[in-house]
């Protein structure tokens, strides 16, 4: 029999300060993550759509062997011909707004994403960490890229 052990050391998560690094990690960590998933979905539908589409063709042209095995007319053979085009561009045309279809699916699903954890962030009423780096930026950045530089009367500011 396995038992857990408590570490008795380890305190609740809600006794601890958020520390806005790891918050900023472990958001960007969602987001990665949630985005692969999304991806990965996206992967197994394409990869759907290029086993049907080989499955048509396979059963297609095996077929027009098949008829093609026996003696025809030349006019015979050019309705197959004609068939063999067809089926070309009508089999193209649907696998690739197939594809298209499901970039744009799997585009939708990952702003869906990046919104989900974005206003589940939003619910809780306070300041995701992203906002917080945001907010930061500005100042920590104008003290060592000041705007505005002293430059002496009658001198350009770049020599």
């Amino acid at each position: 029999m396995i038992t857990k052990v408590k570490n008795s050391t380890a305190q609740p998560a809600e006794s601890h300060p958020p520390n806005i690094l790891s918050e900023l990690g472990r958001h960007h960590l969602a987001l990665v993550v949630d985005g692969t998933t999304v991806m990965c979905r996206g992967s197994e539908a394409l990869r759907k759509i290029q086993q049907n589409a080989a499955h048509e063709a396979s059963v297609f042209h095996e077929e027009t062997a098949q008829r093609l095995f026996v003696s025809c007319q030349p006019a015979e053979l050019m309705a197959i011909q004609s068939e063999l085009l067809r089926f070309a561009v009508q089999s193209a045309g649907k696998y690739w707004q197939q594809v298209a279809a499901n970039a744009m699916q799997t585009q939708v699903e990952m702003i869906k994403s990046v919104t989900h954890v974005l206003e589940r962030e939003k619910d809780t009423g306070t300041k995701s960490p992203m906002e917080v780096l945001q907010s930061a930026m500005p100042p920590l950045a104008s003290s060592f890229f000041p705007m505005t530089a002293h430059v002496p009367d009658g001198q350009s500011l770049h020599s």
